[in-house]
């Protein structure tokens, strides 16, 4: 175990958080190569996507109690079991069923990680001026994994096909789950036993607030994401080779890389909602200009990167901002238990392309889905957040 630092946690968490989105991630280079080897359609192409969000529904809840009344690192390991066997299911995967089932078990340990690793830091950080720029940080690892995932999972898959590809991600990720062992308890919790005051199970105490916050975190989210799963797809269908589709999608990253410390250091409670209302506003002006003629592609990836940049650090700072830290891992469960109905919406883009023969229908859906985001204006303070301990 390292020591009581709070920037070493940081930086793991950023590590095992870059590899699990990775393995998210993995759809979006790879789904050309599934359809076919498979003969698979998009709508079940969709519900392979789907299957990250589909645990979510039953865990996510009972995932965040565990981890406001847990030792973290327990809860962390435990999730990295699951990721590292659920990816090397995938990469022997002989059918498509054994693919949605390796997906499935990934899906169900990297869906509590991403509860646990925001509580992780917000716990570390709790009060601290610096909470916003450190999620800020902490959703790079978002950018990173689906740019790797993007450009070096669709290289490969382009050249050698998706196994060698998988077996990549199956690699990196029985590694990470090593590095989770080595992450230390925060200091504001109990090191080897349940807090002094062990949290309630009790998700509707948290107040509409909460909801409000959880749905457009749910759209918002689902909205930007359907952009990845299919738009390399599209560019596909448009008459691009699939490397250079993945890799003019995955060019957001670079935008959202670039801005995401910049906009986060500014990121404070007052202005967080105001985050959100611009990323939304940029990815929907993202979905439109895939289909604006004569304009490259690379311009409506680098629009997504905007809205990502502003969006996802805002998102996971709010509930450090406005609820206390006995709460904040539930708050973070019911944004991943409503994020997870996305095993629902994601499946819905793929049946409207399959439907219309267009991928413009595709996007109209997206576009409904990210304008949820404006929700974020229904938000309102509600206990104010702990000061820094001592």
């Amino acid at each position: 175990m390292i020591g009581q630092n709070r920037w070493v946690a940081l930086g793991l968490t950023l590590l095992t958080t870059t590899v699990g989105m990775m393995g998210f991630a993995a759809v979006f280079p790879l789904l050309s190569l599934w359809i076919q080897d498979f003969g698979i359609s998009r709508a079940q192409g969709g519900l392979l996507s789907g299957l990250w969000y589909l645990p979510g529904i039953l865990i996510s809840l009972p995932a965040g109690w565990i981890f406001d009344r847990y030792p973290i690192r327990r809860g962390l390991t435990a999730c990295w079991v699951l990721i590292a066997a659920g990816t090397a299911i995938m990469a022997v995967a002989p059918s498509y069923w054994v693919l949605c089932a390796g997906r499935l078990l990934f899906s169900v340990g990297m869906n509590a990680h991403m509860i646990g690793a925001p509580k992780y830091l917000a716990l570390w950080f709790a009060g601290r001026r610096e909470l916003g720029f450190v999620m800020g940080i902490y959703t790079m690892a978002f950018t990173a994994g689906v740019y790797l995932s993007l450009n070096l999972l669709g290289s490969i898959g382009g050249a050698q096909g998706w196994r060698p590809a998988v077996q990549l991600l199956a690699a990196v990720s029985v590694a990470a789950a090593f590095l989770v062992p080595l992450m230390s308890n925060p200091k504001a919790v109990l090191t080897d036993s349940a807090p002094a005051t062990p949290a309630r199970f009790d998700p509707f105490s948290l107040g509409r607030g909460a909801w409000f916050l959880a749905i457009a975190y749910f759209g918002y989210s689902i909205g930007t994401e359907a952009v990845m799963t299919f738009g390399p797809d599209a560019l596909v269908e448009w008459g691009y080779e699939l490397a250079v589709a993945s890799a003019i999608i995955g060019s957001y990253a670079l935008v959202s890389l670039v801005l995401k410390p910049i906009l986060a250091s500014r990121l404070q409670g007052g202005n967080a909602a105001g985050f959100v209302v611009a990323a939304t506003a940029f990815g929907l002006a993202a979905m439109a200009l895939f289909f604006v003629p004569g304009l490259s592609p690379r311009l409506a990836a680098g629009a997504l990167g905007i809205s990502l940049a502003l969006g996802m650090p805002a998102f996971f700072a709010l509930p450090g901002f406005l609820y206390p830290q006995e709460k904040v891992g539930q708050v973070y469960g019911l944004y991943q238990m409503l994020y997870s109905i996305g095993f629902f919406a994601q499946p819905l883009v793929g049946l409207a392309v399959d439907r219309t023969g267009q991928y413009g229908a595709g996007f109209l859906v997206m576009a409904v889905y990210c304008a949820l985001g404006l929700l974020v204006l229904a938000v309102r303070k509600s206990p104010a957040p702990p000061t820094a301990p001592a």
